[in-house]
């Protein structure tokens, strides 16, 4: 059987000014190293750890940018106008306290806990993946400002 995968759309619950910002610098820096590592020749980026980069970001987020970069994705662009954050399967957590999700994951300021707003109908698939019955992936943050 096909391994499946599951997308979540979530979206912060009141995220306050200071940890909006913080997220804001975390894309910043993310698109800055992004865009500075395709600049590096793809046979060399390859070989690229994050000990060799210089960026602000914690080293969970720099590897994952570096990992994407020496993928297809690193052949296929020239640039980025943004780079969303990637969090890799070890470095997010979620947890509920109450009837209140929250994810915790890494930001350019340290690990930060960010409460989400979530449908009923996504629950059960949090729940499942809290109690460990549901393998978590790989963790996107975007921000989708309306028009």
């Amino acid at each position: 059987m096909a391994d499946v995968t599951t997308t979540l759309k979530l979206k912060f619950l009141a995220l306050n000014n200071v940890k909006a910002s913080m997220f804001a610098d975390t894309v910043d820096a993310s698109t800055e190293l992004a865009n500075s590592l395709l600049k590096v020749p793809f046979a060399a980026r390859k070989k690229l750890t994050t000990a060799m980069v210089t960026t602000g970001l914690k080293s969970a987020l720099s590897n994952q940018v570096i990992r994407i970069l020496k993928g297809k994705a690193g052949k296929r662009v020239k640039s980025f106008k943004v780079f969303w954050p990637e969090v890799n399967k070890q470095n997010w957590k979620i947890c509920k306290v109450g009837e209140t999700y929250s994810l915790s994951f890494p930001t350019i300021q340290g690990v930060k806990r960010v409460p989400i707003a979530v449908h009923p109908h996504f629950e059960q698939q949090l729940d499942e993946i809290i109690s460990g019955d549901l393998e978590k992936g790989t963790l996107k943050l975007m921000c989708r400002v309306p028009t």
